[in-house]
């Protein structure tokens, strides 16, 4: 899932990453979207005739590009639950769209738009919870379109390009307020602002946060690794609490799974989750001042979106626990 994009789309049969079970040519209800139809306006820059088939392109920050063509069917949920004619993306990717760990067949895009989007075809209000990212026996992640749990404090989000905004205004350590100018989280014609995004895993923050909040963690922590954070064997009562504060009071708080993650050929060794934007070859994330916030630093929180009324919700929760 991604509420960064509003784009879903699925690996197709002739996939060279991989092949996924769908094939719109096998399809009884499918529809062919082409560059005339006016649902492919965004997308009408790639096209050379009307009647070409409509393509679309996607870049994720730790990927290459995916590239493909929407087309319109029915995604059936459940015997009772069926979207007819939904506009969506059969994808052709050559490498894993979201980093090395990729395993998926397709992503369900989020964010907020009328015709491509999954959220806004069940009310625009959505609420997902995620545990422990590191625990591939977790079995509690919950996605709940439709209703959705508008669970705890809440803040305005701002929609702009399928990205979803957020004013963030501080971050704490152990309660203390670093001392970082707020303005860097803003989004003006000088800065990039704040972004909540799921597809990411890791957190970006803009280079004074980053620089702030990596300098008192050193200072506290001690780690064996200065220059890449990294720790040997480290346990949650090492790791102080971090919180990330929302205008109007909402927050996201962070502990040692949200903040660091465990190496792939040493897990006993736990390194930082963030990332400076300038370490990012992304070209149109070449700046200083760009904060997002990636799924890592949303575990043990519900966290739902009203689309209608432009609020993101927030409570930290185990997902076991939701009142579903």
């Amino acid at each position: 899932m991604d509420t960064g994009s509003s784009v879903t789309w699925v690996t197709c049969v002739a996939s060279p990453f991989q092949a996924g079970d769908y094939s719109y040519l096998k399809s009884t209800t499918f529809m062919r979207v082409t560059c005339a139809d006016p649902d492919c306006v965004p997308y009408g820059a790639y096209c050379a005739y009307p009647d070409d088939e409509c393509p679309f392109t996607l870049k994720y920050i730790s990927s290459g590009l995916i590239n493909g063509i929407f087309v319109k069917d029915t995604l059936t949920f459940s015997e009772n639950l069926r979207v007819p004619s939904m506009m969506f993306g059969c994808g052709f990717p050559a490498d894993a769209p979201i980093g090395e760990d990729f395993t998926g067949t397709g992503v369900m895009g989020l964010s907020n738009h009328p015709v491509y989007s999954m959220a806004t075809q069940f009310g625009s209000v959505f609420s997902y919870c995620i545990g422990n990212m590191h625990d591939p026996s977790y079995g509690y992640n919950t996605l709940i379109l439709n209703e959705g749990l508008l669970l705890g404090n809440s803040t305005p989000i701002l929609n702009i390009i399928s990205k979803n905004y957020v004013n963030l205004k501080s971050i704490t350590v152990r309660g203390e307020v670093l001392d970082i100018n707020p303005i860097i989280f803003d989004r003006d014609i000088s800065h990039v602002g704040t972004i909540m995004d799921s597809v990411s895993a890791k957190t970006l923050l803009a280079d004074d946060a980053y620089n702030a909040l990596r300098d008192k963690l050193k200072q506290i922590m001690a780690p064996v690794s200065a220059e890449a954070m990294c720790f040997y064997n480290l346990q949650p009562t090492q790791v102080p609490e971090v919180q990330f504060i929302f205008e109007q009071g909402a927050k996201l708080s962070l502990g040692m799974e949200a903040l660091f993650s465990p190496g792939q050929s040493t897990p006993n060794v736990q390194c930082f989750n963030g990332v400076k934007p300038t370490s990012v070859t992304l070209e149109e994330l070449l700046v200083r001042n760009l904060t997002l916030i990636g799924i890592n630093a949303q575990q043990f929180h519900n966290i739902g979106y009203d689309y209608t009324t432009g609020r993101m919700y927030i409570s930290k929760t185990d997902c076991d626990d939701l009142p579903l």
